[in-house]
């Protein structure tokens, strides 16, 4: 194989020839692996996936192409060209996302990850090898998807390499940092001494001065082009020392210089065919032929270049190195650049190449166009409709550019920037919106604006943002006007952020209700109707009057016929009024279906979303197992979509952590509240005082539970936090504070009473046993446990016993008390509840009993996270297809995963794997 010289060897690549040999080896036995080479311009990245792709019989193979990075989907439909006629294997759902995404069908546009999961399952039973070159230059959905692809490949016997020059992203923005973030990387860099010297000695055909060799070995900094390129350029007299060699030399960063120079050389047709070649790359070959006869270019006329061996092929020609190809580009006139394109644009006559014919079209228009920005702005239709955002930004972007009339530039530049928060690149949203020109800006075009800036200044992390994106949102729906339906969308984005900044907003939610009263009105039937029209009820008029209004809300957002897109949307919203209501089933209902909709959408952030939610409702409740099992998916998700370890939210849930209080926990929580603060994350600094409330009362600190409980609360006012008020009485009445403890208790059964829920009702009556006198209280704690019992409230449930079990011991009903405390601690060490479960030991030791042991976890434990969820779902008898779609796995991962439980479990079957797993605790 020839690598850097004339023969086989290797000139000290052996460490990354035998990684990749690994890799290869590792395939053969069902392994899969996903490996980034990356290095700087010259050091054999590519030569190195071309060793590996020699060494594997069959491989499919691409490299990114810096002209093709505007079009949405391109390098990934490149690379799965051979797949396709396999499509009609995939799920229907995966298959009609890919035949969008790569222009085979219409459609809606595809989500990115349903396109990705097809890739996912057309390579998994690929050739044992995929190589893709230059992904600093695929365009941004494909990049996204074939590194999601990467990260889910685990037993298919694949090996996925990718060749990377420099940082990922041409324009080096914040948000396309690194789509590869996650996926282990070998770093390429310059060959040894020894080895440079043995290239040097390969490529230089006379004497070699050896002095001479090591000082060009130590100024490339080994960069094998460099030594190939400085072997072919040095005449024989300087590599025996006799002349001087030229300064500088031509290396590293003057490398492309170097190139510039020498086609500067070359007669004028040569040129112009080269620089057809590298500004229409990408592009198919009878198009490029006929731009150049427009330009009287031929391929012949690339002999000097050919000889020089800068370029191979005629056409499809092939450029040595991308720094040729840029050298090229970029030492050509703008008018030489200009006249190019607009031959291409002309030869580009195919309707399936339209994009690219607009896209030259913009690159040879020197001055505002308005044909040629219409033309952009119409293609970046198209490419939304394919699910191109990043694309979609591309044409916008430049249809600005190109716009004569100045309000409607600032309108296509307010559309960029929407559709840039739109491909998930909100730092990017920020910039178009600040070179708009506001005072241009009216109705729709400025509600657009003002809204985009709201969710992307949120979405960056921005310390005001949150703060501020309230009133941003009402000052949206003012400019959309008698455009209700947009109005109405931009108050319930409104209401969503008032809800997670609560009282640190600028503007109070009683403005944002007003507002939404007014909206309400105008869609009475409708879903934001009645979501606008239950939130200002409850906000204006409390529990008194606003129940009713949030159980239509509910209802409404329950309802099956709502798209799945609306759902996913209005998730949030609908959570947090089913709080409201203490509606435990209403949650539970919610929670399925956003899961539902997430998964046949493939939205998997709105999928990490759904499991967040998840996990903060079921630790809510005391289902520490249910909330741990969406703690844990919601993990495995953001790790599919590049989120890695260091970026996970450390203080992601809290109220499921103060049930299990770990060590230093109690430490930590003034540093997260000052964050939570400075971000103005309200209703995270709340829900981490209510858990610290929780954790302190488990505890028996009940004067430090009091006062977390204080600062969230209302007395006199049961809105927002009405559902810690159960906890405040508790710890006022134990800290002896009976004028809170009633004030609570008051609250509390106003607040009950109105959502008349059995939960509700079930903790009122928890909470009037801790009120009452001995007459009285044994039978409200008896009322508690019947209606808590049916109730998804798991933990309340234990609580209510653990209460009941606390009171009978001091009525020295010893019998009666050992049975509701045990009780009570066998429910909290089911779900690993080590708080409350001490709490139970210590009642229990005070009856002289002896402190139990655990009881013993479910074999589940044993498994790995991943295994533990696909046990799971065979346990309920999904197919390795399901599981596989279920987890975003490939089958013969979901295979590899099922044979180790049946081996860790010791079962065969799926019926025997049904009895040795048992199920979380239920309601």
């Amino acid at each position: 194989m020839r690598l850097f010289g004339r023969d086989d060897r290797l000139f000290g690549r052996e460490a990354e020839c035998a990684v990749l040999d690994g890799l290869l080896t590792a395939a053969r036995s069902g392994r899969s692996a996903a490996l980034v080479l990356r290095g700087e311009a010259g050091v054999g990245k590519t030569t190195l996936l071309r060793y590996a792709s020699s060494t594997a019989p069959e491989s499919l193979s691409v490299s990114g192409v810096e002209s093709e990075a505007g079009f949405p989907y391109a390098g990934l439909h490149r690379l799965l060209l051979p797949l396709l006629r396999r499509r009609h294997h995939l799920p229907a759902g995966q298959r009609a996302a890919l035949e969008v995404a790569c222009g085979l069908a219409g459609g809606p546009p595809p989500d990115l990850y349903l396109v990705s999961l097809a890739a996912l399952t057309l390579i998994a039973a690929a050739p044992r090898l995929c190589v893709v070159d230059d992904v600093q230059w695929l365009d941004r959905e494909s990049a996204r998807a074939l590194a999601f692809v990467a990260r889910r490949l685990h037993a298919e016997g694949v090996v996925l390499l990718f060749g990377r020059r420099g940082l990922f992203g041409r324009r080096g923005t914040e948000e396309e940092a690194d789509v590869f973030a996650g996926i282990d990387v070998l770093e390429i860099g310059g060959l040894t001494r020894d080895a440079a010297i043995a290239l040097l000695s390969d490529v230089v055909t006379g004497d070699l001065d050896l002095a001479l060799a090591e000082h060009l070995a130590e100024s490339t900094g080994g960069n094998p082009l460099a030594l190939t390129d400085l072997g072919h350029e040095l005449t024989g007299d300087q590599w025996r020392g006799a002349a001087p060699l030229p300064e500088p030399l031509p290396i590293g960063s003057r490398l492309e210089a170097h190139y510039s120079s020498r086609v500067r050389d070359y007669p004028a047709e040569t040129r112009t065919w080269l620089l057809l070649a590298a500004a229409g790359a990408g592009g198919r070959d009878e198009h490029l032929l006929a731009a150049a006869r427009l330009l009287a270019a031929a391929p012949e006329d690339a002999a000097p270049a050919e000889a020089d061996r800068l370029i191979a092929g005629s056409p499809p020609v092939r450029f040595k190195h991308p720094l040729v190809r840029s050298a090229v580009y970029g030492d050509a006139a703008p008018a030489q650049r200009r006249a190019v394109h607009a031959a291409l644009a002309a030869g580009t006559t195919d309707p399936a190449e339209a994009d690219r014919r607009a896209w030259h079209l913009a690159a040879a228009t020197p001055a505002p166009d308005e044909d040629v920005a219409a033309e952009l702005e119409r293609r970046a239709g198209r490419a939304g409709a394919r699910g191109g955002y990043s694309a979609r930004v591309a044409f916008l972007s430049r249809a600005a550019e190109l716009t004569p009339d100045t309000t409607v530039r600032a309108g296509r530049q307010v559309e960029a920037a929407a559709a840039a928060m739109t491909a998930g690149a909100p730092a990017r949203a920020l910039a178009l919106l600040d070179t708009v020109d506001g005072d241009l800006l009216t109705g729709p075009a400025l509600g657009s604006a003002l809204l985009t800036r709201a969710l992307a200044t949120v979405n960056v992390g921005a310390p005001t943002g949150l703060r501020d994106a309230s009133e941003l949102c009402l000052r949206a729906a003012a400019a959309f006007g008698d455009d209700h339906p947009r109005a109405r969308r931009a108050v319930v984005q409104a209401v969503d952020h008032a809800s997670a900044a609560e009282h640190l907003a600028s503007i109070d939610d009683t403005v944002v209700a007003a507002e939404a009263a007014r909206l309400a009105g105008t869609d009475p039937d409708g879903l934001d109707g009645l979501l606008l029209a239950g939130y200002a009820a409850f906000v204006l008029g409390g529990y008194r009057t606003g129940t009713p209004a949030l159980r239509r809300a509910v209802a409404a957002i329950t309802d099956p016929a709502v798209p799945d897109e609306t759902l996913l949307r209005r998730f949030v919203v609908g959570i947090n009024f089913a709080n409201q209501l203490w509606d435990d089933a209403g949650r539970m209902l919610l929670i399925e279906r956003a899961e539902g909709a997430a998964r046949r959408t493939g939205a998997l952030h709105a999928l990490d979303l759904v499991h967040f939610v998840g996990a903060m409702t079921e630790a809510t409740l005391g289902r520490l197992n249910h909330a741990d099992q969406h703690d844990a998916t919601g993990m495995r998700v953001r790790r599919s979509i590049g989120v890695t370890s260091e970026q996970e939210q450390v203080w992601r849930h809290p109220e499921l952590v103060a049930w299990r209080a770990p060590a230093g926990f109690r430490e930590t929580v003034p540093h997260a509240l000052g964050v939570f603060e400075m971000l103005h994350l309200g209703g995270m600094r709340s829900v981490t005082l209510l858990a610290m409330g929780v954790l302190e009362n488990a505890s028996c600190d009940y004067r430090a539970a009091r006062e977390a409980l204080l600062r969230i609360v209302d007395l006199g006012r049961p809105r927002r936090y009405a559902y810690a008020l159960p906890d405040l009485v508790e710890a006022a009445v134990r800290s002896g504070d009976r004028a809170t403890a009633t004030a609570a208790h008051d609250d509390l059964a106003l607040a009950a009473r109105a959502s008349d829920t059995p939960l509700a009702l079930g903790l009122l009556a928890r909470c009037e046993a801790l009120m009452s006198g001995p007459e009285r209280a044994e039978q409200h704690y008896r009322d508690a446990i019947e209606l808590l019992g049916g109730t998804a409230g798991y933990g309340d449930l234990a609580r209510a016993r653990l209460l009941y079990g606390e009171w009978l011991r001091r009525r020295r009903r010893r019998r009666d008390a050992r049975d509701q405390l045990a009780g009570a601690l066998e429910m909290f060490e089911d779900v690993r509840a080590s708080a409350f479960a001490n709490r139970a030991r210590q009642e229990l030791a005070a009856l002289g009993e002896h402190a139990l042991s655990p009881v013993p976890a479910s074999d589940e434990t044993a498994l790995t996270p991943q295994e533990a969820a696909v046990a799971r779902l065979a346990r309920a008898g999904s197919t390795n297809a399901e599981i596989a779609a279920h987890l975003f796995l490939s089958a013969s991962t979901v295979d590899y995963h099922l044979r180790k439980v049946f081996r860790k479990l010791g079962v065969s079957s799926r019926r025997q794997l049904r009895e040795a797993i048992r199920e979380a605790p239920r309601d």
